[in-house]
């Protein structure tokens, strides 16, 4: 249960909307939850050190949707309500509009863990409409990689992807990415054969076919639009596309912009708490693997803690969450150069070097700190939370995916940003549990850690993290856990 008494389980923003005595929104979380918010996710990976990652994602899933369903029929009864605007289980938590005196009601309640106020407008029906492009299911099967002739960009050689994949044999097959963006164009042919089609989902029906609750998701979902619809074709150069490329880019127009390049991308939208939850959601029960965010938000108070408390189930679910650090280090003062969910202790946030391995710029450095967040109350400045955790390369001048349907971006002057380190970090990711599947989370992380090449003072620090992430140094550390797991 989370111990906070009832007259400071309303958020200081709620606190403050009720004040005009109309009915408001609010994010209700329950008081219980699978992980306790301070060291729970910690105690959760003791425990669970040499655990099937995948069978644990299924018990862990399970436990998350029974905690959710019973607590979350008690509020509702005791709050007179038929039902919530949106219920959710990656953190059991509910939406609902509000009277002050209902708000108030609320926090009475054992089974009310905190109150926070929600601004998300989320339509209250899914979009019928398909998708533009129904690609065949047969082109995304099989590991197909082959480098030939194919070039590689100075970035992906300098993390040792490459010989990962030509002396280990590891591409990134089997691994399924869930990339959280802004659209990304699955028609480009360096991403067409490496989309993620639903299987139990026919494009274009105007059907939930698989009943999850969402009509013609055949790539994924934008789950703040609600539809089905994740293409975006706008623009001088395509955020979401350009990440998904420098995960999975395969290279068929001639330059392989992917770490992992037989990995598999599930696209999907979706940046605010609400619509997030559902989208972590989505991708744990579809068996993402990997959750890659390039996005972040600022000045959130205390529903940081929903975010940290939403990532810390996500990864005890069996994802690992990876994203780029911020590009803030000239506008922001430390420690508010990280923003939410990147400052949250279990999320890897990437940031940048350059080509000579010099910090760049603008790249955000920590510390980050807790000790003022409900719920927390942790990780004190002036050590506070170390951040950023590793680094790698955030642009220019290496080629990204183009805009059209085809090409790429070079020359590329001036496309830079830890937006671009993130996907990297997540291609790392995915050859990682190519090679070792079962592998828990918390101990990928460590291999990303551990095999990282360590630059600053000696050490990790609060602007390296752990230093530059080695693609061959981590599978070989992968591959050898596997041959010795089956020696057992």
């Amino acid at each position: 249960m989370l111990p906070v008494p009832s007259a400071g389980k309303i958020d200081r923003a709620v606190l403050a909307a009720i004040d005009s005595g109309s009915p408001l929104q609010v994010l209700i979380i329950g008081s219980r939850q699978l992980l306790a918010p301070v060291g729970g996710i910690e105690r959760f990976a003791a425990g669970h050190m040499d655990s099937d990652r995948l069978a644990l994602r299924r018990s862990v899933i399970r436990d998350l949707r029974s905690i959710a369903t019973d607590q979350q029929s008690r509020v509702l009864t005791a709050l007179g309500k038929p039902r919530a605007q949106r219920t959710l289980w990656m953190v059991n938590a509910m939406v609902l509009t509000l009277t002050p005196d209902e708000v108030r009601r609320a926090a009475t309640l054992g089974d009310v863990g905190y109150i926070y106020r929600s601004a998300e407008e989320l339509p209250s029906r899914p979009d019928s409409a398909g998708v533009e492009i129904a690609l065949p299911r047969a082109s995304s099967t099989g590991a197909s990689f082959a480098l030939g002739s194919k070039r590689v960009p100075w970035n992906v050689r300098m993390l040792r992807a490459p010989e990962a994949w030509s002396d280990l044999r590891v591409t990134g097959h089997g691994v399924r990415v869930a990339v959280l963006d802004f659209g990304t164009n699955y028609a480009h042919p360096d991403l067409a054969k490496r989309v993620w089609r639903n299987p139990g989902e026919i494009p274009n029906n105007r059907m939930d076919d698989d009943g999850n609750g969402y009509v013609d998701d055949y790539y994924g979902y934008d789950f703040g639009a609600m539809r089905a619809e994740v293409r975006l074709t706008t623009g001088e150069y395509q955020h979401g596309t350009v990440t998904a490329g420098i995960v999975a880019g395969d290279g068929t127009g001639g330059i392989v912009t992917g770490i992992a390049p037989d990995a598999e991308l599930m696209l999907m939208l979706g940046v605010g708490p609400t619509a997030a939850t559902l989208a972590y959601q989505y991708a744990a029960e579809h068996g993402a693997d990997i959750l890659s965010m390039s996005f972040s938000i600022p000045d959130l108070a205390n529903l940081r803690g929903y975010w940290r408390m939403l990532s810390d189930h996500a990864t005890a679910a069996g994802m690992l969450l990876v994203g780029g650090a911020g590009n803030f280090r000239a506008s922001r003062a430390i420690p508010l150069q990280l923003w939410s969910p990147k400052d949250v202790p279990t999320v890897i946030a990437m940031a940048g070097v350059d080509s000579a391995l010099q910090r760049t710029s603008f790249s955000s450095g920590g510390p980050v700190e807790w000790e003022s967040v409900a719920l927390y109350g942790d990780y004190p400045m002036a050590a506070g939370l170390r951040k950023p955790d590793m680094v790698a390369f955030p642009g220019p001048d290496y080629p990204i995916l183009g805009a059209a349907d085809g090409g790429y971006v070079e020359p590329n002057p001036k496309v830079a940003g830890n937006s671009f380190s993130g996907p990297q970090g997540a291609g790392v990711a995915a050859l990682i549990f190519s090679a070792a599947p079962w592998l828990p989370v918390w101990r990928a992380r460590e291999i990303m850690e551990r095999t990282s090449r360590d630059l600053g003072p000696p050490g990790p620090d609060n602007e390296f993290g752990f230093g530059l992430i080695d693609a061959y140094a981590a599978v070989q550390e992968a591959t050898r856990l596997t041959a010795q797991r089956r020696l057992r």
